[in-house]
């Protein structure tokens, strides 16, 4: 293995271990370990997108004297549809479903990505990629239905369908219109966008409760993780490594998040049934197909 593709490969464990990890470092910003609530989805989803752009700052402030007139209105689109309407869409849906339940349909993303940019950016598809979008959304509607059987509130689950389609029309807003743009400034500029609302609904709830609660620091310190090793970081990093590696490797990190999730929730007590772990793997299996070439 030639030095580019083994530390490709190290990327590509580390941000499958972040972002597979994501989802339980929410459900600790939200709950303390007695099932608490301590803080709320609005607070944990404001304080990631601003302790993200606080991180992010040093790159925000080399990228704004270089961005073209044109490009705000981009990188608005990625900010608020890549980072931070998503990030109160699963931190609300969190506060009822598990967390590899999350892990496995965030796996939709590359679905919706494909499905955009044959609707509206005039990708050509082939049939391959069609039937691994359709499988890919039976594998979902098949998971869901068997959460909705066992528990109420299975709803939240559209939520975060929600985000991976909100994800979609992201990545490609990037691919079509930012490519000119370094993948760090794309990332910082776009997030602090996001933050400054999110600094102005902050201020409107009760902050106090992280020195009043007992889990209160337990659970700023997961979203600050969260923040700036799984927002800020690891978008720059899978950004380089599709610079570097190509679409094909980083793509393939869609298959190996669902797995930390799921393993995370174990670990957690979190039950995952035979059913789910099987659409599960259809889902997987859709979005392999849909990542195929004819000449594949």
């Amino acid at each position: 293995m030639s030095g580019s593709k083994f530390s490709s490969t190290l990327v590509l464990i580390l941000l499958a271990l972040v972002w597979g990890s994501s989802f339980v470092l929410m459900k600790m910003g939200l709950k303390a370990e007695d099932g608490s609530t301590v803080l709320s989805p609005y607070q944990v989803a404001c304080m990631r997108m601003i302790l993200a752009a606080i991180a992010l700052s040093p790159f925000t402030f080399q990228a704004i004297k270089n961005i073209q007139r044109q490009d705000w209105k981009y990188l608005a689109i990625v900010g608020f549809c890549g980072s931070g309407i998503p990030a109160f869409l699963f931190a609300i849906s969190q506060q009822h479903l598990d967390s590899g339940l999350a892990g496995i349909l965030n796996a939709i993303t590359p679905l919706f990505t494909l499905l955009l940019a044959v609707l509206f950016f005039k990708k050509k598809s082939h049939r391959l990629q069609i039937g691994g979008m359709i499988i890919g959304f039976i594998g979902a509607a098949g998971i869901i239905a068997i959460k909705g059987s066992s528990m109420q509130n299975f709803e939240y689950a559209f939520l975060i369908l929600a985000a991976t389609l909100l994800y979609g029309i992201s990545v490609n807003t990037v691919g079509h219109h930012l490519t000119h743009m370094k993948a760090p400034w794309i990332t910082a500029v776009s997030i602090t966008m996001v933050s400054i609302p999110c600094a102005f609904i902050l201020a409107t709830t009760p902050i106090e409760i992280i020195t009043e609660h007992p889990s209160g620091w337990r659970s700023f310190a997961a979203v600050a993780t969260l923040a700036v090793v799984g927002t800020g970081i690891a978008n720059i990093l899978f950004f380089r490594l599709t610079q570097t590696a190509g679409p094909i490797l980083a793509s393939t990190v869609t298959y190996l998040i669902p797995i930390v999730a799921v393993s995370w929730g174990s670990m957690l007590g979190e039950e995952i049934s035979a059913g789910q772990l099987g659409f599960a793997g259809v889902v997987l299996f859709g979005v392999y197909l849909s990542n195929r070439s004819p000449k594949n």
